[in-house]
Protein backbone atom coordinates (compact mmCIF):
# COMPACT_ATOMS: atom_id res chain seq x y z
CA UNK A 1 0.00 0.00 0.00
CA UNK A 2 1.54 3.33 -1.06
CA UNK A 3 1.67 6.49 1.06
CA UNK A 4 -1.37 8.02 -0.65
CA UNK A 5 -3.51 4.97 0.03
CA UNK A 6 -2.25 4.72 3.61
CA UNK A 7 -3.15 8.38 4.19
CA UNK A 8 -6.62 7.82 2.72
CA UNK A 9 -7.10 4.72 4.90
CA UNK A 10 -5.95 6.62 7.98
CA UNK A 11 -8.45 9.41 7.27
CA UNK A 12 -11.19 6.86 6.73
CA UNK A 13 -10.73 5.13 10.08
CA UNK A 14 -10.44 8.47 11.86
CA UNK A 15 -13.75 9.59 10.37
CA UNK A 16 -15.33 6.36 11.62
CA UNK A 17 -14.24 7.14 15.17
CA UNK A 18 -11.44 4.57 15.39
CA UNK A 19 -8.83 6.95 16.78
CA UNK A 20 -6.82 4.40 18.79
CA UNK A 21 -6.31 2.33 15.64
CA UNK A 22 -5.41 5.45 13.67
CA UNK A 23 -2.82 6.51 16.24
CA UNK A 24 -1.14 3.10 16.11
CA UNK A 25 -1.18 3.11 12.33
CA UNK A 26 0.23 6.62 12.09
CA UNK A 27 3.13 5.59 14.32
CA UNK A 28 3.86 2.62 12.06
CA UNK A 29 3.83 4.99 9.09
CA UNK A 30 6.27 7.31 10.87
CA UNK A 31 3.81 10.18 10.60
CA UNK A 32 2.35 10.78 14.05
CA UNK A 33 -0.95 12.63 14.20
CA UNK A 34 -0.61 16.25 15.24
CA UNK A 35 -2.28 17.60 18.36
CA UNK A 36 -4.42 19.81 16.13
CA UNK A 37 -5.66 16.81 14.11
CA UNK A 38 -6.43 14.82 17.26
CA UNK A 39 -8.38 17.69 18.84
CA UNK A 40 -10.21 18.31 15.58
CA UNK A 41 -11.42 14.71 15.33
CA UNK A 42 -12.34 14.53 19.02
CA UNK A 43 -14.52 17.63 18.53
CA UNK A 44 -15.98 16.05 15.39
CA UNK A 45 -16.93 12.91 17.33
CA UNK A 46 -18.58 14.96 20.06
CA UNK A 47 -20.43 17.07 17.51
CA UNK A 48 -21.74 13.94 15.79
CA UNK A 49 -23.04 12.56 19.08
CA UNK A 50 -20.23 10.01 19.45
CA UNK A 51 -19.24 10.86 23.01
CA UNK A 52 -17.97 7.34 23.75
CA UNK A 53 -15.71 7.42 20.69
CA UNK A 54 -14.44 10.86 21.71
CA UNK A 55 -13.58 9.65 25.21
CA UNK A 56 -11.95 6.46 23.98
CA UNK A 57 -10.01 8.37 21.33
CA UNK A 58 -8.87 11.01 23.79
CA UNK A 59 -7.57 8.34 26.17
CA UNK A 60 -5.62 6.71 23.34
CA UNK A 61 -4.14 10.10 22.49
CA UNK A 62 -3.38 11.01 26.10
CA UNK A 63 -5.83 13.92 26.05
CA UNK A 64 -8.04 14.55 29.07
CA UNK A 65 -11.65 15.55 28.53
CA UNK A 66 -13.02 17.25 31.67
CA UNK A 67 -16.27 15.88 33.09
CA UNK A 68 -17.88 19.33 32.96
CA UNK A 69 -17.26 19.48 29.22
CA UNK A 70 -18.72 16.01 28.66
CA UNK A 71 -21.83 16.83 30.71
CA UNK A 72 -22.14 20.02 28.67
CA UNK A 73 -22.27 17.95 25.51
CA UNK A 74 -24.98 15.74 27.00
CA UNK A 75 -27.02 18.87 27.74
CA UNK A 76 -26.44 20.00 24.16
CA UNK A 77 -27.65 16.66 22.77
CA UNK A 78 -30.82 16.90 24.84
CA UNK A 79 -31.44 20.52 23.85
CA UNK A 80 -31.05 19.63 20.16
CA UNK A 81 -33.26 16.55 20.36
CA UNK A 82 -30.39 14.09 19.90
CA UNK A 83 -32.06 11.70 22.32
CA UNK A 84 -30.13 8.57 21.45
CA UNK A 85 -26.77 10.34 21.58
CA UNK A 86 -27.65 11.68 25.03
CA UNK A 87 -28.88 8.33 26.37
CA UNK A 88 -25.86 6.45 24.99
CA UNK A 89 -23.50 9.06 26.44
CA UNK A 90 -25.15 8.88 29.86
CA UNK A 91 -24.93 5.08 29.89
CA UNK A 92 -21.31 5.17 28.74
CA UNK A 93 -20.31 7.57 31.52
CA UNK A 94 -22.32 5.62 34.08
CA UNK A 95 -24.04 8.68 35.49
CA UNK A 96 -27.68 8.99 36.66
CA UNK A 97 -30.22 9.79 33.97
CA UNK A 98 -31.28 13.46 34.14
CA UNK A 99 -35.01 12.75 34.35
CA UNK A 100 -36.26 16.31 34.05
CA UNK A 101 -33.98 17.07 31.10
CA UNK A 102 -35.07 13.89 29.31
CA UNK A 103 -38.74 14.76 29.78
CA UNK A 104 -38.19 18.29 28.51
CA UNK A 105 -36.28 16.98 25.50
CA UNK A 106 -39.00 14.41 24.85
CA UNK A 107 -41.68 17.09 25.06
CA UNK A 108 -39.79 19.21 22.54
CA UNK A 109 -39.46 16.26 20.16
CA UNK A 110 -43.19 15.59 20.36
CA UNK A 111 -44.05 19.22 19.64
CA UNK A 112 -41.84 19.00 16.55
CA UNK A 113 -43.58 15.84 15.33
CA UNK A 114 -40.71 13.51 16.26
CA UNK A 115 -42.88 10.79 17.79
CA UNK A 116 -40.38 7.95 18.27
CA UNK A 117 -37.68 10.16 19.74
CA UNK A 118 -40.20 11.73 22.10
CA UNK A 119 -41.53 8.36 23.22
CA UNK A 120 -38.02 7.04 23.82
CA UNK A 121 -37.07 10.09 25.88
CA UNK A 122 -40.10 9.64 28.14
CA UNK A 123 -39.42 5.90 28.36
CA UNK A 124 -35.80 6.53 29.43
CA UNK A 125 -37.11 8.92 32.08
CA UNK A 126 -39.57 6.28 33.30
CA UNK A 127 -42.60 8.48 32.65
CA UNK A 128 -45.80 8.15 30.64
CA UNK A 129 -46.44 10.65 27.87
CA UNK A 130 -49.44 12.92 28.61
CA UNK A 131 -52.38 12.48 26.23
CA UNK A 132 -52.40 16.14 25.26
CA UNK A 133 -48.78 15.99 24.12
CA UNK A 134 -49.35 12.85 22.06
CA UNK A 135 -52.27 14.53 20.31
CA UNK A 136 -50.20 17.65 19.66
CA UNK A 137 -47.50 15.44 18.17
CA UNK A 138 -50.03 13.64 16.01
CA UNK A 139 -51.39 16.96 14.73
CA UNK A 140 -47.90 18.14 13.87
CA UNK A 141 -47.20 14.89 12.05
CA UNK A 142 -50.33 15.25 9.93
CA UNK A 143 -49.47 18.85 9.20
CA UNK A 144 -46.09 17.71 7.84
CA UNK A 145 -47.48 14.82 5.82
CA UNK A 146 -46.19 12.15 8.22
CA UNK A 147 -49.26 9.92 8.12
CA UNK A 148 -48.09 6.84 10.00
CA UNK A 149 -46.49 8.57 13.00
CA UNK A 150 -49.61 10.74 13.22
CA UNK A 151 -51.85 7.68 13.26
CA UNK A 152 -49.65 6.00 15.86
CA UNK A 153 -49.79 9.03 18.14
CA UNK A 154 -53.59 9.02 17.99
CA UNK A 155 -53.78 5.24 18.46
CA UNK A 156 -51.79 5.52 21.67
CA UNK A 157 -54.59 7.56 23.22
CA UNK A 158 -57.38 5.53 21.54
CA UNK A 159 -58.57 8.41 19.41
CA UNK A 160 -59.29 8.83 15.71
CA UNK A 161 -58.02 11.82 13.73
CA UNK A 162 -60.66 14.04 12.14
CA UNK A 163 -61.28 14.14 8.41
CA UNK A 164 -59.85 17.64 8.40
CA UNK A 165 -56.54 16.42 9.83
CA UNK A 166 -56.37 13.50 7.42
CA UNK A 167 -57.03 15.67 4.38
CA UNK A 168 -54.55 18.25 5.66
CA UNK A 169 -52.01 15.43 5.75
CA UNK A 170 -53.02 14.26 2.30
CA UNK A 171 -52.69 17.73 0.83
CA UNK A 172 -49.21 18.11 2.28
CA UNK A 173 -48.27 14.74 0.82
CA UNK A 174 -49.50 15.79 -2.61
CA UNK A 175 -47.51 19.02 -2.38
CA UNK A 176 -44.38 16.97 -1.69
CA UNK A 177 -45.06 14.43 -4.44
CA UNK A 178 -45.97 11.57 -2.11
CA UNK A 179 -48.92 10.21 -4.09
CA UNK A 180 -49.46 6.90 -2.31
CA UNK A 181 -49.36 8.38 1.16
CA UNK A 182 -51.59 11.26 0.13
CA UNK A 183 -54.17 8.91 -1.32
CA UNK A 184 -54.13 6.76 1.80
CA UNK A 185 -54.65 9.84 3.94
CA UNK A 186 -57.75 10.74 1.92
CA UNK A 187 -58.98 7.13 1.91
CA UNK A 188 -58.99 7.19 5.70
CA UNK A 189 -61.27 10.24 5.61
CA UNK A 190 -64.69 10.62 4.05
CA UNK A 191 -63.36 12.98 1.38
CA UNK A 192 -61.66 12.72 -2.01
CA UNK A 193 -58.78 14.76 -3.47
CA UNK A 194 -59.55 17.11 -6.36
CA UNK A 195 -58.22 16.60 -9.85
CA UNK A 196 -56.23 19.81 -9.50
CA UNK A 197 -54.38 18.56 -6.42
CA UNK A 198 -53.59 15.23 -8.02
CA UNK A 199 -52.24 16.84 -11.19
CA UNK A 200 -50.10 19.17 -9.09
CA UNK A 201 -48.83 16.11 -7.23
CA UNK A 202 -48.03 14.35 -10.52
CA UNK A 203 -46.08 17.40 -11.66
CA UNK A 204 -44.03 17.36 -8.45
CA UNK A 205 -43.43 13.62 -8.81
CA UNK A 206 -42.10 13.94 -12.35
CA UNK A 207 -39.96 16.90 -11.34
CA UNK A 208 -38.44 14.69 -8.60
CA UNK A 209 -38.09 11.79 -11.09
CA UNK A 210 -40.56 9.71 -9.12
CA UNK A 211 -42.17 8.19 -12.18
CA UNK A 212 -44.30 5.48 -10.55
CA UNK A 213 -46.08 7.79 -8.12
CA UNK A 214 -46.39 10.42 -10.83
CA UNK A 215 -48.20 7.98 -13.11
CA UNK A 216 -50.48 6.90 -10.31
CA UNK A 217 -51.37 10.52 -9.57
CA UNK A 218 -52.38 11.02 -13.21
CA UNK A 219 -54.47 7.84 -13.22
CA UNK A 220 -56.29 8.97 -10.08
CA UNK A 221 -56.68 12.50 -11.46
CA UNK A 222 -58.52 11.12 -14.49
CA UNK A 223 -61.02 9.50 -12.11
CA UNK A 224 -61.43 12.55 -9.88
CA UNK A 225 -63.91 15.39 -9.95
CA UNK A 226 -62.70 18.91 -10.66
Amino acid sequence: MNDEKLTAYLKNILEKGRMAEAIDLSKEMGAQLSEEEINSYIFQYLDQGWLSKAVEGSKAAGVELPDDMLFGWIDKYLEEGQIYSAINAIKFLGVPLPKDSLIEAGRKCLLEGELIKGLDAFKAAGEEVPEEELLSCGNKCFEEGKLYPGLEAYEKVNKTPTDELLTLCGDRCFEEGWTNRGLESYERSSMSPTKEKLLACASRCFMDKNQDEGRRAIVEANKARE
